[in-house]
Formats: C-alpha cells, structure tokens, sequence
C-alpha cells in the first residue's frame, strides 16, 4: 500500500465545554415534565405522532421493576425498545414523564 501523508491535529489540552449553556427563544415549551398518566398505550402512540424522531424525546419511564431514563427505538403489541437495550412490556409501566 502507499503511504499517506500524515494530517495535521493540534493537541487538545484543556477542558472542552460546548453546549453546556442553551437558551431557547420562541415558542412557549409545551409538555415539559408532563406526567403522561391517563393511558399508557394512547400516550405512546401520540409521541411517536408528535414532530420529530422518537428516539430523540428523552422520557423517565416507571415500571412495577424500576425507572429508566432513556428513549424509546421502537413499539411493538406490547413491548417497547428503549436506547439503553431494554424491553419494557407496555403492561407494566406505571407512569411516563418527559424530561428536558
């Protein structure tokens, strides 16, 4: 193989803090840290209808086994896939909030 030239990369030796600070202007933020308690199942399915990606609405799910802080991938029947590689079944969540 032929030898590439090698590419130039400063050394990166301080404390990088991008996007740290966020400030928001617009419209009012709606369902921040709404509790979502009435139906479980409608609820999911009108986040998947909301604008955006699924994947990127972080939810604090609350089950009978624990709370995960994650997103959800995907819905089947009764399952859902979260980010973090869990299978939550539908019937045992107890409660879903959104998180900033």
């Amino acid at each position: 193989m032929k030898k590439l030239p090698s590419i130039y990369h400063k050394d990166i030796n301080r404390n990088i803090s991008n996007n740290q600070d966020v400030c928001y202007v617009g419209e009012e933020v709606r369902n921040v840290s709404k509790s979502i308690s009435t139906n479980i199942e409608e609820e999911i399915d009108n986040l998947f209808k909301e604008d955006g990606y699924i994947f990127n609405k972080p939810l604090l799910i609350k089950t009978s086994d624990g709370v995960y802080d994650t997103a959800i991938i995907k819905k089947t029947n009764n399952k859902i896939y979260t980010l973090t590689d869990d299978i939550i079944d539908i019937n045992d969540i107890i409660s879903i909030e959104r998180t900033k």
